[in-house]
């Protein structure tokens, strides 16, 4: 009886003192907390049987019945100084006519920024897709870890693009010839396919613009303190390398990000969002 009662006491014991270690062990970094699964934003693209001729402007009509998506936006932290002023959300549409596919994004912004000059800089806006099946948990950076297909607007390209009117800059580069302008060949000037460059990235700092540009079309106006700009792709990708390939009634994911070229945004200084699935129905 007495052996009995020592066996079950020493149980208790070991018992105990596991259940010790193991919390120990739970708690050695402080408390546990169970993390919530991350619920995210969907954007439908539906079909619509219109096709928009940007050199016309971006037409209002397709977007009036599309519902709109409000995509929170954060600084991203990885680019110093944070500022204490960024570009909240990002309204954003989508819709496709079966053989092209096209993006709205909107947000309020308080100067049209168009030019460049010595510590000034461009608005702009872009959608990043990334490539392949592994894909990171957050975006955090455009292109961080993984390849990325990205295709970025600029109000200074866009007015390039458009208007025919050439960057007014008083600084250049050493490479700059200074009498290009007036040269029947230009030298060094590099003129713009599009208002839209197709970028590929793979980590940080590659982001590079695809050997072939002009398949990724955009526009952007400045009305009432907001920019509306509007992206235009074929569905089918040319390259499923390096294009982005939507596929009918499957999710994929993507990104978005804003500059606020008067707030010192270039480069790396953006607002993103994280991770938003896109439904092409």
């Amino acid at each position: 009886m007495k052996k009995t009662l020592v066996i079950l006491i020493i149980i208790a014991l070991l018992l105990s003192f596991t259940a010790l270690v193991y919390y120990a062990f739970r708690h050695a970094r402080g408390i546990p907390v169970t993390a919530e699964k991350i619920e995210r934003l969907t954007l439908e693209v539906p079909f619509i049987d219109r096709e928009i001729d940007l050199s016309e402007g971006i037409s209002k009509e397709p977007w009036d019945s599309i519902a709109p998506k409000e995509v929170k936006l954060m600084y991203q932290v990885m680019v110093l100084p944070w500022p204490k002023v960024v570009v909240p959300t990002v309204t954003v549409k989508a819709f496709h006519n079966g053989k092209d596919i096209y993006f709205y994004m909107s947000w309020k912004d308080d100067t049209e920024d168009r030019d460049l000059d010595v510590n000034k800089f461009s608005d702009a806006c872009a959608i990043m897709f990334p490539l392949g099946k592994e894909v990171q948990p957050s975006t955090i950076m455009m292109g961080f870890i993984g390849r990325a297909n990205i295709w970025q607007w600029k109000a200074s390209q866009d007015k390039e693009y458009w208007l025919k009117e050439g960057p007014k800059v008083k600084a250049y580069a050493d490479f700059h010839y200074p009498f290009e302008e007036t040269e029947l060949f230009p030298v060094s000037k590099t003129v713009p396919k599009s208002a839209v460059n197709d970028l590929v990235a793979i980590r940080v700092g590659t982001v590079t613009p695809k050997e072939v540009q002009g398949q990724v079309e955009g526009r952007g106006f400045w009305r009432d303190d907001h920019w509306h700009v509007v992206f235009k792709r074929a569905i089918e990708a040319i390259d499923p390398e390096v294009d982005t390939i939507f596929e009918f009634r499957k999710k994929r994911l993507s990104a978005f990000a804003v500059w606020n070229g008067a707030k010192g945004d270039r480069g790396g200084r953006k607002s993103i969002s994280d991770w938003v699935e896109l439904e092409v129905e």
